[in-house]
């Protein structure tokens, strides 16, 4: 018989008020039950107990030091189930293994012939005060229209509820990418809050007819399972933002979060959206959590459906700009830096687009600080506008991860550190955002963090490219170019063919040999031109920014000084990274290379 992996809540008595919490941790014996929790602990060991064998315990640590009959325990345990005689037997073995229960004499469990199964062990209640609720996150809304083709309409309602919670900075809210990976999951509510660090989950269902659209929600405490509130809004498919900005109100009102005068006026703010324009841009949504070059460039072209259909959705055009920007920088590393540049001036253009239609709008605020870094070199500018969206949206992971770009930028250590917590708290299932931390520590010299955060990141996705290319860079600064081949061809970056010339290289002529052979295949420099643009321009030649690198590992530093210089005439946004990549070390005591510093902006 299968198994659930899903509690349910605690029945609710008529009239739909949530019963009581039932007293969820016990003391049994040596042994420390947190039925809210599912788990069992003896001393320091927690023990391994399957669902149903930790339901059949719960059960009877609930009614001890009473007798239950069997038919009792089937009705618990398997309500509405046929479970034969050997099944529960089996069952009753299994709890009694698990907690090392199997000699003559029973220490918990005892069996009373022709009356039924009782706890021997003395129990007692674990008091606990109730915690206040401060950290939410929303568990993806079921699709109930039954149709596989509507899971992205469901799945963008579930980010515009987030969206509208985290204008609270109250609270804590999980960011869309790490809830995402517990769709459609038979994990218990526990384990997942525990796993992403809150005190309560929401969880709903979604239903798209006739034009209108229909959530229920309800809010549970995580650990018991303890369902605190429920409500059901219906409107308008045009009315989706006023939705769930009421949604967000009534959560906050149900875990006396505090909201500020401002957040009130942010969340009353939305008007009407089109239908078709908002349908875009849901789909564009979903494909830029894809977090692939292609799938970013679909997100791009269903975001300007949605504001050449729409002039006036300011939401629309913050996605365009988020989809730009990820592009051009995370996305980019192929890309020309002609290509890269243009994609950077549309992200600005769309952000402020979005911005002179509503300034509230903390997405494009930080859009428009990280665009303007790397386009326009405006540390000032760029360095104001991620403060003003983390004034107005404290739980964007992205714009932490922003902020911490830029103090990467600055080689400020203690300020990158902080604001990549934040935004893995804020994100912690995200392998992007997990990944770009691995190269911001990369930037700051913490190698040991950066591999950290990098393994981290293939344990999520072992295929994730990004994550070996980061440990490559570790690699080949420490010293280990063996090991640097290995995660460059993991990345992509090397075929199994040149791999193995690499390693030819390095064996005959040693760290030299393997950056001369770098600088002839033009590693790192792979671009693609942008449409109209010359091959031979980026595509055969290289891209001046990566050769410079590779003259500046050989000690060639006319050469590399001459290809930055390049660099430079074409605005190559990457130079914004020239204080913090550690290849350009040979180049520091060069008086132009601290000229060129001075004159790209980089604050010292």
């Amino acid at each position: 018989m299968a198994e659930s992996f899903v509690k349910s809540g605690p029945a609710e008595p008529d009239g739909g008020v949530p019963a009581p919490a039932a007293r969820d941790r016990f003391r049994v014996g040596d042994l420390l039950v947190d039925i809210g929790a599912g788990t069992v602990v003896r001393e320091e060991e927690t023990l391994v107990l399957s669902p149903l064998t930790f339901d059949l315990l719960a059960a009877l640590v609930r009614r001890a030091p009473q007798v239950l009959r069997r038919e009792e325990l089937l009705a618990t345990v398997w309500p509405n189930e046929l479970v034969n005689d050997d099944t529960f037997y089996q069952r009753v073995r299994l709890l009694r293994k698990a907690l090392g229960d199997e000699s003559g004499e029973p220490r918990y469990l005892a069996s009373l012939r022709g009356w039924g199964y009782k706890i021997v062990a003395p129990v007692e209640p674990v008091e606990e005060q109730v915690t206040p609720i401060r950290a939410l996150a929303v568990l993806p809304l079921a699709n109930l229209t039954g149709d596989p083709q509507q899971e992205y309409f469901a799945d963008g309602m579930t980010e515009t509820l987030i969206l509208a919670l985290a204008k609270i900075r109250a609270l804590k809210i999980i960011s869309r990418t790490s809830v995402m990976r517990y769709k459609h999951t038979a994990q218990r509510l526990p384990q997942i809050a525990r796993e992403l660090g809150v005190d309560a989950v929401v969880e709903g269902t979604v239903l798209l007819a006739g034009g209108r659209v229909r959530v229920t929600a309800q809010l549970i405490r995580a650990r018991t399972d303890q369902h605190l509130w429920a409500a059901s809004y219906d409107r308008d498919l045009g009315d989706v933002f006023a939705l769930h900005a009421d949604l967000a109100r009534s959560i906050a009102a149900e875990v006396r979060a505090v909201v500020t005068p401002d957040e009130h006026e942010r969340l009353e703010g939305h008007r009407p959206v089109d239908p078709v324009a908002n349908e875009a841009a849901l789909r564009a949504r979903h494909f830029l959590t894809e977090y692939t070059a292609e799938d970013a460039e679909r997100a791009v072209a269903y975001f300007e459906q949605a504001v050449a259909r729409d002039a006036s959705f300011a939401e629309a055009y913050a996605g365009l700009a988020e989809a730009c920007i990820f592009r051009a920088v995370p996305l980019g590393t192929r890309l020309s830096a002609r290509r890269q540049r243009g994609l950077l001036s549309k992200a600005i253009e769309a952000a402020r687009r979005a911005l002179a239609i509503d300034n509230t709008l903390a997405e494009a605020h930080a859009v428009l600080g990280l665009a303007v870094l790397f386009h326009d070199w405006d540390w000032r500018s760029a360095e104001a506008a991620l403060e003003h969206a983390l004034e107005l949206d404290y739980n964007s992971a992205w714009a932490h991860l922003s902020a911490a770009i830029i103090a990467c930028t600055k080689l400020d250590g203690t300020a990158a550190l902080r604001e990549l917590r934040h935004a893995l708290d804020l994100d912690p299932l995200n392998f992007l955002i997990r990944a770009q931390a691995a190269e911001c520590c990369y930037w700051i010299r913490d190698y040991s963090q950066a591999i950290e955060y990098a393994s981290q990141t293939l344990d999520l996705d072992p295929s994730f490219s990004r994550a070996h290319f980061v440990l490559g860079r570790v690699y080949e600064a420490q010293g280990g170019i063996d090991a640097a081949i290995t995660e460059y061809a993991h990345a992509g970056m090397i075929a199994a063919r040149g791999a193995g010339v690499a390693r030819r290289a390095l064996t005959r002529f040693g760290s030299a040999g393997y950056h001369r052979w770098a600088l002839a295949v033009r590693l790192g420099a792979m671009a693609c031109p942008a449409a109209g643009e010359p091959r031979a321009s980026h595509g055969v030649r290289g891209r001046p920014f990566f050769q410079a690198r590779n003259h500046a590992r050989l000690g060639e530093i006319d050469e590399a000084m001459k290809l930055l210089e390049q660099s430079y005439r074409e605005r190559d946004c990457l130079l914004v990274l020239l204080k913090a990549q550690e290849w350009w070390d040979p180049l520091r005591g060069d008086a132009r290379f601290a000229d060129l510093l001075r004159r790209i902006g980089i604050p010292p």
